[in-house]
């Protein structure tokens, strides 16, 4: 049971370590995030980052939202980043290093788009699939990226902040990896916006490949430079990949509050993407989830991003996930029943009509949700 410092109000779904409820965070910024910030302050210095973007810098940082303004040797909000001889650098032992890790999944396997993609249903048959039906027996190559430009307070994969664990390799040690059996790639972490022209230049070197099936995919916060993105989903668009997008919050406060970062590139990238998927409904070119945060992704977070999605293309897939209780924000339930059929709810009034509700194995009765 949590009580918000402000309003007093006391609930299963108000975190303590927090400290504030969501009403309190969208209405209150001013009093709320500043609190709020030093706990990012805390966790964040104990992985060697900055616990906000670095602003006041010579040289800028044009990848993503955060826009980072950095002085000599000062790392960007990301770690992925330096400002090296007034320039902006990555952060590797030597040049066409990047931190991450590859592994084959077989399909198909459990990705935010599983329930709709080409891998696990008869999408895309026969151009961008040699089955119809499941693709047993084939694999996914899946690229996890060990740097974020967010800093999300329930990060399931938090564990890559960890400098120490770090392995560094080149674009191509990933496109090797990819045999006959491996059907698609998806670009992950972290986060891939850090690490955009890397996963661009695996993506181009994978096609050059010439195998008759490959889908490109990304599952990305969806905040990196547009000029990056559309590049991106050209890549999928060709290929019969898909851009998955992590719709976290509606409201700005609520993502600086738990994810450290701004989200209007994020629903900006998100509109001019889902008006392209127009042009290849079917696999659908881009894809839509959102974490159901209890008490934080409320209906007024879900109303404002069904508005968005049913405004600018109704067709577009959106996918609801359980919560777990990890990392910062541990002192939450699972997300309840109740939860995700509000969120089911909201998603049909607003027209969007491919629905989906995934982690059903983690939903509880642990709290109830207002009609």
């Amino acid at each position: 049971m949590g009580t918000c410092r402000l309003c007093g109000k006391r609930s299963i779904i108000i975190s303590d370590v927090i400290g504030f409820c969501a009403n309190c965070i969208r209405e209150h910024p001013q009093e709320t995030l500043k609190p709020i910030s030093l706990i990012r302050y805390r966790e964040r210095s104990s992985f060697g980052l900055p616990h906000k973007p670095p602003k006041g810098g010579n040289v800028r940082c044009s990848f993503c939202v955060n826009q980072c303004e950095l002085n000599e040797g000062e790392l960007g909000f990301c770690g992925r980043f330096v400002c090296k001889n007034g320039k902006i650098k990555i952060n590797a032992p030597s040049p066409g290093l990047t931190a991450l890790t590859f592994y084959h999944d077989p399909l198909p396997t459990n990705c935010v788009a599983s329930w709709i993609c080409p891998a696990s249903t008869s999408e895309g048959y026969p151009e961008f699939t040699c089955t119809e039906g499941p693709e047993v027996g084939f694999k996914n190559l899946a690229v996890f990226y060990q740097s974020c430009n967010f800093d999300c307070f329930y990060c399931q994969n938090w564990h890559f902040r960890d400098k120490t664990t770090h392995r560094f390799y080149k674009s191509e040690d990933v496109v090797d990896a990819v045999d006959e059996k491996t059907n698609c790639i998806c670009f992950f972490g972290g986060d891939p916006t850090p690490n955009i022209l890397n996963s661009l230049d695996i993506a181009e070197k994978a096609c050059n490949l010439k195998k008759e099936f490959l889908r490109i995919c990304w599952e990305t916060n969806g905040s990196v430079n547009w000029k990056f993105l559309e590049r991106a989903l050209s890549f999928a668009m060709k290929t019969g990949g898909c851009i998955k997008f992590d719709l976290k919050f509606f409201s700005k406060s609520l993502n600086l509050a738990l994810c450290g970062t701004d989200n209007s590139w994020t629903l900006d990238n998100f509109k001019k993407a889902a008006l392209l998927a127009r042009k290849r409904p079917h696999p659908p070119l881009v894809i839509a989830s959102t974490l159901l945060v209890p008490g934080y992704v409320d209906s007024y977070e879900l109303e404002g991003l069904a508005s968005i999605i049913a405004s600018v293309n109704k067709d577009i897939p959106w996918s609801f996930l359980a919560f777990y209780p990890t990392f910062i924000l541990n002192d939450l339930p699972t997300t309840s029943w109740d939860h995700a059929k509000l969120a089911e709810r909201i998603a049909k009034k607003y027209g969007i009509k491919n629905i989906n509700i995934g982690n059903v194995h983690l939903l509880s009765n642990s709290y109830k949700i207002s009609p």
